[in-house]
This record gives C-alpha cells, sequence and structure tokens, in this order.
C-alpha cells in the first residue's frame, strides 16, 4: 500500500473515530440533561437545560463537520498517482509533508507529520497547479516542490 493510499485511510479512520467519540459525548449530555430535568425545579433546572443545549448543539456541529469532511475523503482516491499539486495531492516540501483533502491540520504516521489542507487554505491556493521542482513565493518564503505523490 502506497503512503498516499495509508495517510489516506488513516486520516479517514482518524475523522471516523472523532466523528463517534463526539456521537457518544452527545448522546451522554443529552441523557445527563434528560435526567438532570426528573424531578428538580426552579430556575437553576432551567439554566442546567439551556446550557446542556448549547454544547448539544456544538457538539451537533462538530459531528456536521466530520461527516462533511469524511465526504470529500469518500471521494477522493488516494491511489491516484498525480504530477501536480491538485486536490488528493501529497507533497513534500523542505522536508515537510502535505496532503491536500481537508482542513484537519497535523497528522501523524510512521513518526512523520502531515498537515492536511483544504482547497481553501492560502498555501494550496498559491501552489495548486504547480509541478515538482517548481517554486512560489508565498508569505516572504520561496516554497519549491520537492515530490508529488
Amino acid at each position: 500500500m502506497s503512503l498516499k493510499t495509508r495517510l489516506h485511510a488513516h486520516l479517514f479512520n482518524t475523522l471516523e473515530n472523532r466523528k463517534t467519540a463526539l456521537q457518544l459525548g452527545r448522546s451522554q449530555l443529552s441523557v445527563d440533561s434528560t435526567e438532570s430535568g426528573k424531578g428538580s425545579a426552579g430556575d437553576k433546572h432551567e439554566v442546567g437545560i439551556a446550557m446542556a443545549q448549547i454544547e448539544i448543539e456544538k457538539l451537533d456541529q462538530q459531528i456536521a463537520l466530520a461527516q462533511q469532511q469524511l465526504a470529500v475523503l469518500q471521494k477522493l482516491d488516494p491511489s491516484t498517482s498525480l504530477n501536480q499539486i491538485l486536490m488528493g495531492a501529497l507533497f513534500e516540501i523542505d522536508q515537510q509533508w502535505y496532503y491536500c483533502s481537508v482542513p484537519f491540520g497535523q497528522l501523524e504516521l510512521d513518526q512523520t507529520t502531515f498537515f492536511c489542507l483544504s482547497p481553501e487554505a492560502p498555501l494550496y491556493k498559491a501552489l495548486k497547479g504547480k509541478k515538482e521542482q517548481e517554486s512560489t513565493l508565498f508569505n516572504g518564503r520561496n516554497w519549491k516542490i520537492n515530490k508529488i505523490y
């Protein structure tokens, strides 16, 4: 299995695990807020329910984001080899690795750090369409592409 395929699978599994953990947290918070409502009365009870509802809404947003990111990853074919920086490209610049996929941030695999970028990321926009050994100026720094997968 290629590095890009393994990274893609690792990112997908990490997002699936995050979504599952968020869903479990949401379920538990929902149960807790329902249980605390039994037999309670007064303003303190109402504030507690309102705060739990706000937390549930935050978790719902995070779950929706994870589902959107998973949908984007499902559309990418990590076995496709690219010769320029496009969506789905894994590339290396100055011994740092980047994966154009979803805005996840840093991800560790095989003692290597990969930065997962979205197509909206300014760095991706600056590098889009560039090929190996080409470079671009971004944030006052020259970014030369060593390798694209």
